[in-house]
């Protein structure tokens, strides 16, 4: 589910916020339990067991498992890495849905997500949420200068009788844009 996946990863980046240093050796302990509690709650764990594994980690010595106190910095990173391992299969999920509706067959590559920008058709073998955001704005912007520049400029040309071959402008990505829309 995105929409859970999304809020667990917003609730652990407030979660990284709640560590505070008790003792000498100033492990982490949670202040406040209100954030883990729901992340917990939103991957479907107990609350108490993850805080400890986020603490106080098991560590392999040998042959041996030994709890090791975690720094508040320590206990926040290995919260903030969850939340990236999450943030990247909920990638990778919205990825896969975006290749399985738009699939053509008659396409020579199906297995990628591809987006017209400025600067020209790019297609990834690896993409991150940031650029396939800062894609669909540029294919917003494309089809408009597209629709402006060209096609009405076209349809002028074709209503004042003049000697035109109109241009194809290559694949129209409008079901991607929808597809992100809705």
């Amino acid at each position: 589910d995105v929409y859970k996946n999304t809020a667990c990863m917003m609730h652990m980046g407030n979660m990284t916020k709640d560590f505070v240093p008790v003792g000498k050796e100033e492990q982490a302990e949670i202040k406040d339990d209100k954030n883990a509690l729901k992340v917990a709650e939103l991957m479907g764990i107990d609350c108490e067991w993850m805080i400890t594994y986020f603490c106080k980690p098991k560590l392999k010595v040998g042959t041996e498992w030994v709890q090791k106190g975690s720094t508040c910095t320590q206990a926040a990173n290995s919260v903030a890495g969850i939340a990236r391992a999450i943030y990247e299969r909920t990638f990778r999920i919205i990825v896969d849905k975006c290749n399985e509706s738009l699939i053509d067959k008659a396409m020579k590559k199906v297995h990628y997500i591809g987006v017209l920008d400025i600067a020209g058709f790019e297609i990834f073998d690896y993409n991150g949420f940031e650029q396939i955001c800062i894609n669909y704005v540029n294919e917003k912007l494309q089809q408009f200068f597209n629709q402006h520049m060209f096609t009405l400029e076209q349809e002028e040309y074709v209503r004042e009788g003049l000697d035109w071959a109109n241009v194809d402008f290559g694949m129209d990505l409008q079901p991607c844009i929808d597809m992100f829309e809705k």
